[in-house]
């Protein structure tokens, strides 16, 4: 397997690591909150939705699986049990999708670090909106390489624009019971953050969204001054 495993499928699996790893951060905070009762709401979560392995490497989670559709189904387990985590709290406390929508900030912000950490980023390329946005598709999973993610409209050092025509995560969040616009905010919380990780200066902006009604998602990145 390990021979026919090219760099696009690690960079894939580098993108569900970091979704994982938001989802941790989002349970991690109803912990803290709720205490004893997260863990009940989660053990339930669990029998359901397993939780992933993060011992094993890629390979072995792929094992005998077409490579696409291994990749496929390692998003849509980890998107699901995400959404379904985020449904279930918030089925029980009102301040659960507020709880989780601040976790996936901060956890955006650490990731906007590690990225100026590990890719070297200079001080030019920290105040440069375009740049911020191209190094983030390492990180934000959106969908696999031939689904039409983000697309760019207007690029610049001071103003990044761009756009999604069709949402590839809804059917996973609405899967799993979970409301859409909330699950639309968390992760438009993680891009906040992560903007703001590169650079404190970088602002995200929402401008429309498919999850609020509109007929596409337009969203940016703008250098405040």
């Amino acid at each position: 397997m390990s021979l026919v495993l090219g760099p696009i499928h690690y960079w894939m699996y580098g993108k569900i690591q970091t979704t994982e790893g938001r989802e941790s951060a989002i349970v991690s905070a109803f912990k803290m909150k709720y205490g004893a009762e997260a863990d009940k709401i989660l053990e339930q979560i669990y029998k359901k939705y397993p939780k992933s392995n993060t011992n094993k490497s890629l390979e072995e989670l792929l094992a005998n699986k077409p490579i696409h559709q291994g990749i496929q189904s390692l998003i849509v387990e980890v998107e699901t049990r995400e959404a379904a985590t985020v449904a279930a709290f918030c089925a029980k406390h009102p301040d659960a999708a507020k709880i989780a929508a601040e976790a996936a900030h901060k956890h955006g912000i650490s990731c906007g670090k590690e990225a100026v950490r590990n890719k070297g980023l200079s001080a030019s390329d920290c105040e440069n909106t375009s740049k911020a946005f191209e190094v983030m598709g390492d990180f934000l999973c959106d969908g696999m390489p031939c689904d039409r993610g983000a697309q760019v409209v207007t690029e610049s050092d001071e103003r990044t624009r761009w756009d999604h025509e069709s949402c590839v995560h809804e059917p996973y969040w609405r899967n799993a019971g979970a409301d859409f616009l909330t699950m639309s905010n968390i992760i438009n919380e993680w891009i906040a953050g992560f903007g703001e990780g590169i650079n404190p200066k970088i602002k995200y902006k929402r401008e429309k969204a498919i999850a609020a009604g509109d007929s596409s998602c337009l969203s940016s990145f703008e250098i405040n001054n």
